[in-house]
């Protein structure tokens, strides 16, 4: 999920009744007719690829009823219905004509909703293709013209504004940062709290719908220039996913939500906005794409201070996290591995809730026999981080009710670097913890017999300077307990 990934959407036909919409009551009646009987006409006819050239030409016309068929054909021609996006082999050849020109010439300047509705429809369209087919659109003002679609009165407009700029953002991190940049958030966030208010109580939330897919193509990816997003934008995602349970936009609002929690300075708002709870109910979904999604913003969440985790804690959340342990997902048990070891660096009250929980660390332990390299690394840090803040007694219920050394020894025999630094971290601060506790002896003894010394000591010459490095703390603070 930290990869950024090319996400575009398809753009969808309007019906006849809407586009009649766009054609204003101020032109002449003659006018007015035949444009009304050519998208009449048109929305009966497929476009044909041997016309290509008739259309070019048709959108050149003067004649405005003329270039309304043409666009209508060269938009049809790139969003054949056979295709989920446009070839880029049809762009590049509609390209080649520099028909684009006349096109963002129009779209720019035509004062008719429906012919500007077509010309914006051929931008979007240019918007599916390769890096520098796009850099079409942005030497030719069309960035600009995309904005100005969103001040439209015509919802139809407003949505080619938002599909194109999001279609933009959508291909790479430099076009999105570029959008980002530019401010395209405040006219997007204005647009999702007009149609969110307009849409309650209705079912037609698209346009809505296109607006969140919008924000999740603009959230994802590393490197998210800082500052960028504020506080409306976590506020009015909240909101939706809160008052939805449309899986479609629930999906792309919690797509935003998991990269944008991944600033701590951004959980406040989350907790303030009440949507915890939303999420851990979506974490019970049986759309696995949406429980991952959920999981993952929970679980940085519990990145957070202790009020935070707090606040997570006390919906029960690890008890959903027991359920999911038995997943048949790998993604899911990873992403639950990686919040509890979130919840086992917090305070001794909030650890005691995981070490105390007996069915869930039998869950835990399962996935350490029979997970991916992924899980067990997620469930290292888990084991570790469970010893830095508990309580003396909570150590030794680990010990000896969960066999902590016992599973520490076993990560200690894992090819993984990263597994094996973060256990022999755990061991030195298990080690270190329990010193001077009256069961030391005990413990002592444990560390014996569980192994976990001649793995030290084979580590003292690993050939990793990190790795040896960490091996010789616990071997010079297991000699000085034995010592003592």
């Amino acid at each position: 999920m930290s990869e950024f990934e090319r996400n575009l959407g398809p753009i969808q036909e309007q019906n006849d009744d809407q586009l009649l919409k766009l054609i204003p009551e101020s032109l002449p009646d003659e006018i007015k007719q035949a444009l009304k009987s050519s998208a009449d006409n048109l929305s009966k006819q497929e476009a044909q690829q041997e016309k290509f050239e008739e259309y070019i030409y048709k959108v050149n016309s003067d004649d405005i009823v003329t270039q309304y068929s043409g666009l209508n054909r060269c938009r049809k021609l790139l969003s054949n219905a056979q295709m989920a996006a446009p070839t880029e082999q049809m762009i590049e050849m509609f390209l080649q004509t520099r028909v684009h020109l006349k096109i963002f010439d129009i779209a720019k300047n035509t004062n008719i909703p429906l012919v500007k509705y077509e010309a914006l429809w051929i931008i979007c369209n240019i918007g599916f293709g390769t890096q520098k087919q796009i850099q079409t659109i942005l030497d030719n003002d069309g960035i600009s013209i995309l904005f100005t679609a969103l001040e439209s009165e015509y919802d139809e407009i407003v949505e080619l504004g938002v599909w194109g700029l999001a279609n933009i953002a959508g291909d790479n991190l430099k076009f999105r940062d570029m959008l980002l940049q530019k401010g395209v958030l405040k006219p997007f966030i204005h647009l999702a709290q007009k149609y969110k208010v307009r849409m309650e109580g209705t079912k037609n939330s698209h346009i809505l719908k296109t607006i969140v897919w919008a924000f999740s193509n603009l959230s994802r990816g590393k490197s998210i220039p800082n500052k960028i997003f504020s506080k409306d934008l976590l506020s009015i995602l909240c909101q939706i996913i809160i008052g939805t349970d449309d899986e479609e936009m629930l999906n792309d609002a919690c797509w935003s939500l998991s990269y944008l929690s991944q600033d701590e300075n951004l959980i406040g708002i989350l907790i303030k906005e009440r949507v915890t709870e939303k999420l851990i109910i979506l974490m019970q979904s049986e759309n696995p794409k949406i429980v991952i999604l959920a999981l993952r913003t929970v679980g940085n969440i519990l990145t957070g201070n202790e009020e935070q985790t707090d606040t997570v804690l006390n919906f029960g959340v690890i008890q959903i996290f027991e359920k999911l342990l038995h997943n048949k997902s790998q993604n899911i048990r990873k992403e639950v591995c990686w919040s509890l070891s979130n919840i086992a660096a917090g305070n001794s009250s909030q650890v005691k809730q995981v070490i105390r929980n007996d069915q869930l660390f039998n869950s835990v332990y399962l996935s350490l026999a029979n997970g991916s390299p992924e899980i067990i690394e997620q469930i290292s840090f888990l084991l570790s981080n469970s010893v830095v803040n508990a309580e003396l007694q909570d150590i030794d219920y680990l010990v000896n009710q969960h066999q902590y050394l016992q599973k520490m020894s076993t990560l200690l025999d894992m090819d993984q670097k990263v597994i094996i630094n973060v256990t022999l971290d755990g061991i030195f601060e298990m080690i270190k913890r329990v010193q001077y506790d009256e069961r030391l002896e005990q413990y002592k003894k444990l560390i014996v017999d569980s192994q976990i010394m001649k793995k030290v000591d084979k580590y003292l010459k690993h050939p990793t300077k990190e790795t040896s490095k960490k091996a010789r703390q616990v071997f010079e603070i297991f000699q000085s307990i034995n010592n003592s």
